[in-house]
C-alpha cells in the first residue's frame, strides 16, 4: 500500500536562531527532506508555497510569535504535524500549543535522541492517519464495483445505474470518450448480478478484420470456407449464460449488424455454413465513443439495431468533468504501477497532485494511468514524486501543457526524456535495440541517459 511506505517527510524548522536551525537540520538531513524559516511569516510562506509535512517550531519568535503561527497554518493545513519547542519559562504556552492542536513540544536545550524519537512519532501518526483516510476512500469507491474508483456525483449516477440493470438481462449500451472505463462498467453489472459466475467474453469489434468478425462471433463449420479445417466455436456460443460485450459496435459491418439484431430479438444464431439454429442465454452490453443516433441518420447503423441496444443507455463522463476523482486515481495507480516495477513510491506532493488535477486529460483514465506509469518508472525508488518530476509533455487538444512557464531548455529536456522512456519500454529497455531505433550510437544513446538522470 503506498500509504504504508516508508515516506521521506519534509519539515519546516521555524527558529530564529541560525545555530539552532543548523544544528537540527544537520541531525535531520538523513531521515527528512528539511526547509528553514526564521520568523512566523516566513514559515506561512513556506507553508502555502511548499510542501510541508511537519513543522518544528520556537514558540518564542519575532513579529509573530509561535502559538499565532500555529493558528494561522491550521488555517492553511489543519492536518500538518507541529512540533513546538519551548524553553523552560514558556511552558505553559508549550501546553496552550497542545490545546490548539500541536502534536508535542521539547524543551531548550534539547537531548538529540529525544528530538528524532518525538520527529518519528509525530511521522508515523502522520503515515497511519493517511493510511486510515486512504483505506476509507478505497472502501467507499471501490466497494462492489470492480476497479471502478470514483467518488464524483456524476459516477455515482452510474453506480445507480449499473446496480439497477445487473439482475436483468436487458441490453445496454455504454457511451463515452475513449478511456472513461466502459469495459470496466461491462464488468462491474456483470460481477454484480446473476451472470457473475458465467463467461464474461469481450470483443472489440474495432480490432477483427471484417471479413473475419462473422466467424468471430458465430463461429463455423468444417469447410465453410477455405481455411476452415475444423469446427470452431463463436462468442456468441462460449458466452451461453453470461454476458458478451461487444466494444465499438458502430464499426460493425451491416450485413453483421442484422445478425446481432436476430441474436437480441431470438436469442438464436447459425455457424457460418450451418442452417442449423443455436439458442444461447445471453445479456449483450455495446459499447462505443461515436454518436450512434447520428450514424444512423447517416445510414451508417441501422435504427432498430440501435434501439434494441438501447434499452438501458448508460453515459460515462470524461475525466476533465469528474477532477474529484484524479487524486483517487492517482494514488490508485501509482500503488498498481510501483507493484509492477518492483518500486516503493510513497506517493505524490501536492503541487504536482495540483497540476494533474488542472490538466484536461483528453485521453481519460487511459491517459492518466499510462502518465502515472511513465512517473513510476523514471521516480527513485523510495522517494516521493514531486512537481519537479513532471515531464511538460503531454500537451493535450487545447494546448494546454501539465506545467506551465517553462523556459525552452527545460522543455528539450523533459521531451527528449519523455522520448527516450517511450523508446526504451517499446524494446523492453534494451538499450543497444533502442539506440537502433532512435539512429543513434549506443554510447550516444547511454550517455543522454546519465545527463537526463534515467536508470
Amino acid at each position: 500500500m503506498i500509504a504504508q511506505a516508508q515516506r521521506r517527510h519534509s519539515l519546516l524548522i521555524v527558529d530564529d536562531e541560525p545555530f539552532v536551525k543548523k544544528t537540527i537540520r544537520l541531525l535531520l538531513r538523513d531521515h527528512y527532506e528539511t526547509f528553514d524559516a526564521q520568523d512566523g511569516f516566513e514559515a506561512l510562506e513556506t507553508v502555502r508555497s511548499r510542501s510541508i509535512d511537519l513543522v518544528l517550531m520556537d514558540v518564542i519568535l519575532p513579529g509573530m510569535d509561535g502559538l499565532k503561527t500555529l493558528e494561522k497554518i491550521r488555517e492553511v493545513d489543519g492536518d500538518m504535524g507541529v512540533i513546538m519547542i519551548s524553553a523552560c519559562d514558556s511552558a505553559q504556552k508549550a501546553v496552550a500549543a497542545l490545546r490548539m492542536g500541536a502534536y508535542d513540544y521539547i524543551t531548550k536545550p534539547f537531548n538529540n535522541d529525544d528530538l528524532l524519537s518525538t520527529i518519528k512519532r509525530c511521522s508515523e501518526r502522520l503515515n497511519l492517519e493517511n493510511e486510515v483516510e486512504y483505506l476509507k476512500e478505497e472502501l467507499q469507491t471501490r466497494s462492489e464495483y470492480g476497479d471502478i474508483i470514483s467518488k464524483s456525483p456524476k459516477m455515482k449516477k452510474v453506480f445507480e445505474l449499473i446496480k439497477a440493470v445487473s439482475n436483468t438481462s436487458s441490453s445496454v449500451l455504454i457511451t463515452g470518450e475513449s478511456g472513461t472505463g466502459k469495459e470496466l462498467v461491462a464488468r462491474a453489472i456483470q460481477s454484480m448480478g446473476g451472470r457473475k459466475n458465467k463467461p464474461f467474453v469481450a470483443v472489440n469489434c474495432g480490432a477483427v478484420p471484417s471479413e473475419l468478425m462473422e466467424s468471430e462471433l458465430f463461429g463455423h463449420e468444417k469447410g465453410a470456407f477455405t481455411g476452415a479445417y475444423t469446427r470452431k466455436i463463436g462468442k456468441f456460443e462460449y458466452a451461453d449464460g453470461g454476458t458478451v460485450f461487444l466494444d465499438e459496435v458502430s464499426t460493425l459491418p451491416m450485413h453483421l449488424q442484422i445478425k446481432l439484431l436476430r441474436v437480441l430479438q431470438e436469442k438464436s444464431f447459425e455457424r457460418v455454413g450451418s442452417n442449423i439454429p443455436i439458442k444461447v442465454d445471453i445479456r449483450v452490453i455495446a459499447a462505443t465513443n461515436v454518436d450512434l443516433e447520428n450514424e444512423v441518420r447517416k445510414g451508417n447503423f441501422r435504427e432498430d439495431l440501435y434501439y434494441r441496444l438501447k434499452v438501458v443507455p448508460i453515459k460515462l463522463p470524461p475525466l476533465r468533468e469528474r477532477k474529484e476523482d484524479i487524486p483517487l486515481l492517482v494514488r490508485h495507480f501509482l500503488e498498481r504501477h510501483s507493484g509492477k516495477c518492483n518500486k516503493t513510491i510513497p506517493g505524490i506532493k501536492p503541487d504536482a497532485l495540483a497540476a494533474l488535477c488542472e490538466y484536461s486529460w483528453p485521453g481519460n483514465v487511459r491517459e492518466l494511468e499510462n502518465f502515472i506509469e511513465l512517473l513510476v518508472v523514471l521516480a527513485k525508488d523510495g522517494r516521493v514524486i514531486s512537481y519537479e518530476d513532471l515531464p511538460v509533455f503531454p500537451i493535450d487538444t487545447k494546448g494546454h501543457s501539465l506545467k506551465e512557464n517553462i523556459n525552452f531548455r527545460e522543455a528539450c529536456r523533459s521531451f527528449e526524456r519523455h522520448y527516450i522512456v517511450g523508446v526504451l519500454n517499446k524494446t523492453n529497455w534494451n538499450r543497444l535495440e533502442a539506440a537502433k531505433k532512435m539512429k543513434v550510437h549506443r554510447n550516444t544513446l547511454l550517455m543522454k541517459m546519465k545527463s537526463l538522470g534515467i536508470e
